[in-house]
């Protein structure tokens, strides 16, 4: 039977819009995008927070509702959509494995304490089984976490991967030839916490090194508010401030370093330079969660066993540009995306399996 008067429910925190150059604003807006595009009934509602009772007004007089949740932060809506609307098709989109995400940001001992940590850890990993119970499918970031961490949990939920890639305004229609390219750059989040400092600590220490070796044609910049940070000083990296014109900005970058081995999920700088046509600086324990698919973009570094500059220099030199690897990546999102629209056999097929547990 065709599906008539289908409505895309699309549930978005709005704190993801509080920051354009965010990772979660970057994931969010492409698929907001796309189903702009191609949803004739696209509804789109926005949260401060876990209440369901808002989204619950917004949805009286839709009768034939699709879901796409953003993120697992939302446990409360969740788990009223789907008692309200016991049939639909719901995706929940994850972004990282929160409760590692939360230790590997602040660490055991932060100023709240183990108590406080162990207990904001358990509650992010409640959210997680909520959505797994609840959604029809989990959308992750990352293919490993898919099969390391939510596959594993208990519930309904079929997991795919949603890879990301980056929104198209950031990627540059003219790009400049990779080999003359001459910035290698760290591009921090705005907040200072143990995975931030990790990361730009390291790329300090890597832009030392390699500065020991006299025939560098490269240039290391950090990007982002950072002064009242209180960073070693050094001679080897040079600080950009808020950069205005990211597009243009990567159109200049050789490589972007991602060397700390802190944080989950998928790193969307990874997947903004690749489209971008730069190459990945990264840590090995990193690059082993990502997908394979995308490794010849990466050089691997850990800047606790740093070797001859001269020969990271020459393995910098040697990696290519990876731009095609975005349009796959684009391609396989746009196919998970698909199961939102009408007339998609997955979304028909999961409500049916949906409505025979809820009798069971």
């Amino acid at each position: 039977m065709p599906e008539l008067d289908v409505t895309v429910v699309h549930v978005i925190p709005e704190s993801v819009f509080s920051n354009t150059y965010h990772g979660s604003y970057k994931d969010t807006i492409s698929r907001v995008r796309f189903l702009q595009e191609r949803v004739e009934d696209y509804r789109q509602i926005r949260v401060p927070e876990d209440e369901p009772a808002a989204v619950m007004r917004e949805l009286v007089e839709i009768r034939s509702p699709r879901f796409l949740i953003e993120y697992s932060l939302l446990p409360r809506i969740t788990a009223a959509i789907r008692e309200r609307h016991p049939d639909a098709f719901i995706a929940v989109r994850s972004h990282n494995i929160e409760p590692f995400q939360h230790l590997d940001n602040h660490g055991w001992w932060s100023k709240r304490g183990p108590l406080w940590n162990a207990y904001a850890c358990s509650r992010l990993f409640r959210h997680d089984l909520v959505a797994k119970r609840n959604a029809s499918e989990i959308w992750s970031i990352s293919d490993w976490e898919t099969a390391a961490y939510w596959d594993r949990l208990p519930g309904r939920a079929e997991c795919r991967w949603l890879p990301y890639h980056c929104p198209a305004h950031l990627v540059n229609d003219d790009p400049t030839e990779h080999s003359q390219r001459t910035r290698i750059v760290c591009l921090p989040t705005a907040s200072k916490n143990r995975k931030s400092w990790d990361l730009v600590t390291r790329f300090i220490r890597l832009a030392e090194h390699l500065k020991q070796n006299g025939r560098s044609r490269y240039e290391f910049v950090i990007t982002g508010d950072l002064q009242d940070w209180g960073l070693p000083a050094s001679d080897s990296v040079s600080y950009t401030g808020m950069i205005d014109d990211l597009c243009g900005f990567m159109n200049s970058v050789n490589s972007v370093a991602l060397l700390s081995p802190l944080g989950f999920g998928f790193k969307t700088t990874i997947g903004d330079a690749i489209a971008n046509n730069a190459s990945v600086l990264i840590h090995p324990k990193l690059a082993r969660r990502c997908p394979p698919m995308i490794k010849n973009a990466f050089v691997s570094i850990d800047t606790e066993m740093l070797g001859d500059p001269a020969v990271i220099f020459d393995q910098i030199d040697r990696v290519e540009g990876h731009a095609k690897l975005d349009r796959q990546l684009r391609a396989m999102n746009n196919d998970v995306l698909q199961g939102l629209l009408p007339g998609s056999p997955r979304s028909v097929m999961t409500q049916g399996v949906i409505a025979t547990n809820e009798r069971t």
